[in-house]
């Protein structure tokens, strides 16, 4: 694990596997909750670098971030690590921070854009408020007019998993089941969450309520190749997948028929090889 200082005084914890000088640089955005703790699978060809948001992990709080800030941290990260630029990939609740950040750095840092199993912007996915149902819902509404009331609404909801990490990744039901019993994967899942909660629900806090705002631009002024993934049993973000897929200029999507929210793992080299400087530019 690694450190870098940012300019305004915040600490940004960051790992980087694979060839050190590799000029297949992958930036990978965890879920919420999550960490720089879980690396989807074997990485052979890229140098991936994988980064805790603030609050979580090692990284220190941003109060009342935006999406859209991640994109300054990961300028700086990249300039520390002398890289000009660099692929984008995210999964879960780090979507919409790799959203943001391919829309504000552009094409001159940002290669390409891929989004597995990920909520898109409330304002451009229809039905998505809906789709929060009974227990998100409210509080993401409360969240537009009183940020810290629904920071604190989460916060009493994530006692649980601080108290015990383990429960976020639950027993392994449902289309996800195969890939849980994996001891690997599970481990790696519960160690994501440890790290995510070291600092209490802060990162979660901070990430929920920026990603329910709006986001402060348009899908369709993303100007780097996407690529977009889901699964067909995942039984959250599909709209959100066929909306990346559908506004941003030059994507694709790919549905995966026998995948859960965690088929990035049984898909990770098609998903790492994405865009990858080895394949003809799109």
């Amino acid at each position: 694990m690694a450190r870098l200082r940012l300019r305004d005084g915040r600490s940004l914890g960051f790992d980087v596997h694979g060839p050190s000088d590799g000029d297949d640089v992958v930036v990978f955005f965890h879920g919420t909750p999550g960490s720089r703790g879980f690396v989807p699978g074997p990485v052979e060809g890229v140098r991936l670098v994988v980064f805790d948001r603030p609050g979580f992990g090692e990284s220190d709080p941003q109060p009342n971030r935006v999406v859209g800030d991640t994109a300054a941290d990961v300028a700086a990260l990249l300039a520390h690590l002398r890289v000009e630029r660099a692929r984008l990939l995210a999964w879960s609740g780090g979507c919409p921070f790799a959203a943001a950040t391919a829309c504000r750095l552009g094409p001159a840092t940002v290669r390409t854009l891929t989004l597995v199993s990920g909520p898109g912007p409330l304002d451009e996915v229809d039905g998505a408020w809906e789709a929060l149902g009974d227990l998100r819902g409210p509080t993401a509404h409360v969240a537009r007019t009183d940020r810290a009331a629904a920071k604190r609404a989460i916060a009493r909801n994530m006692v649980r998993i601080i108290e015990q990490p383990e429960r976020f990744v639950g027993t392994g039901r449902g289309p996800d089941a195969v890939v849980i019993a994996e001891a690997s994967v599970r481990e790696g899942l519960v160690r994501q969450i440890e790290g995510a909660v070291t600092q209490g629900s802060a990162g979660v806090e901070e990430d929920l309520t920026a990603m329910w705002l709006p986001w402060g631009f348009a899908l369709s002024e993303i100007s780097v190749p996407t690529f977009v993934f889901q699964g067909a049993l995942d039984p959250d973000n599909a709209a959100d997948a066929r909306t990346y897929a559908a506004k941003i200029p030059n994507a694709e999507l790919t549905v995966w028929p026998d995948g859960g929210h965690l088929a990035i793992v049984s898909n990770w080299s098609q998903v790492v090889a994405a865009g990858s400087l080895s394949e003809p530019p799109r």
